[in-house]
């Protein structure tokens, strides 16, 4: 049945017409209507890849589904299902020779494919920049980042992926993100950060196999905040953000999340199919098998190895800022200008929380006019 999906897709007009339908409904209905902080983050993904292949979304736009025909998507597969683009992972009980099934079945595919040549860098980004998504909304989402030159195989992946767990790993309550801003002050539901690509954080507790990239960036994940904190809540996140660059892990949060890490690898394999996701990841990017690797990489670590790494590729400054909610255009002017945009608390709260929050009501956030953007939901991904 797998064989025959691959290798004679029918092309069907019906099945087409119904795919393509599918994904417009995503981009038009899903994505922009109802899911605005999956919309922040593909939004920030398309900001930071601005002019780079990494720009298009998966999905693609909405004009260029309803231009696509069957005909261009065959195209597209006989020019790219060829067998230098395949890899076949098998795991479980099969029965001798079905290696060797497998392999002769899917044989009948051409050798090369077309060469797409060679995938750009990231262009750099030099200073901040906003893009503000206007829709009705009862919060704020935020997603910030900046592309970072680090991949999985490169020296300072398992420095910085301890670094990214410290500061907010994933769906866990145990980043400094999430204690600074949700449990002391109550903002939102949770703040994450990422050096990896991360599709459909909304949906899983634990990162997916099988979206590798030879590109990767640090990514900021602030979950919805009212619109009266918005402003506050990013300030906070990159106030937070250059403490932890200038000041880097102490060495409680680097034992603490190192002991986690080492452990937490062996649940990202619990099924054989993550298993096998997993092995074909480390075949893209060259390394031992994941938990093999992370783990070696983690042993070899010291406190000041993950402190230079974090100075090496993280910054403060010189990010793509995304923020999707209602009333965008005065929330521009508002950065701009640098108001103020003091917090209150139903509760009371210590006395090193207000003196902080002090400090980062005022913060400036440097964004020249020019690079402060603010578009209607409608234009996005169109």
């Amino acid at each position: 049945m797998f064989s025959g999906m691959i290798l004679d897709p029918g092309w069907r007009q019906d099945d087409f017409e119904r795919l393509r339908d599918d994904a417009v409904n995503y981009l038009e209905v899903a994505l922009r209507g109802q899911n605005d902080e999956e919309l922040a983050k593909d939004v920030l993904c398309s900001r930071v890849y601005a002019g780079h292949p990494y720009e298009r979304h998966n999905a693609g736009t909405a004009s260029s589904l309803h231009a696509l025909t069957v005909a261009r998507v065959k195209e597209f597969y006989l020019a790219q299902f060829a067998q230098e683009n395949l890899t076949i992972a098998l795991g479980g009980g099969f029965p001798a020779g079905f290696e060797s099934r497998v392999r002769r079945d899917f044989a009948v595919l051409p050798l090369k494919g077309r060469n797409q040549g060679e995938l750009p860098a990231a262009p750099e980004v030099r200073a901040n920049e906003l893009y503000l998504v206007e829709k009705a909304a009862r919060g704020v989402a935020i997603s910030l980042g900046f592309p970072i030159g680090v991949t999985r195989g490169h020296a300072d992946f398992p420095a910085l992926l301890l670094a990214a767990s410290a500061l907010g790993q994933h769906r866990m309550s145990s980043g400094r993100l999430f204690t600074r801003m949700r449990q002391l002050r109550g903002l939102n539901y949770g703040d994450y950060a990422y050096i990896e690509h991360f599709p459909g954080g909304m949906y899983t507790l634990e990162p997916l196999p099988n979206v590798a990239r030879r590109r990767q960036m640090f990514q900021l994940w602030v979950r919805p905040v009212d619109r009266e904190y918005a402003h506050f809540a990013l300030r906070l996140a990159l106030h937070e953000l250059e403490r932890f660059v200038r000041d880097g892990l102490t060495p409680e949060e680097f034992a603490r999340t190192r002991s986690f890490l080492s452990k937490y690898v062996n649940l990202l394999l619990k099924t054989k199919l993550a298993e096998l996701g997993y092995a074909v990841d480390s075949d893209f990017y060259g390394t031992a098998p994941y938990p093999e690797y992370v783990r070696a990489g983690l042993r070899e670590l010291s406190l000041e190895d993950v402190n230079a790494a974090i100075r090496r590729h993280l910054r403060w400054e010189g990010l793509k800022i995304v923020m999707v909610g209602e009333g965008m255009t005065e929330m521009r002017e508002s950065i701009l200008a640098n108001r103020e945009s003091p917090m209150t608390y139903n509760s009371p709260k210590p006395d090193e929380i207000l003196a902080e929050d002090e400090v980062v009501m005022r913060r400036v956030i440097q964004v020249a006019p020019e690079n402060a953007v603010v578009v209607g939901v409608e234009q996005v991904f169109a």
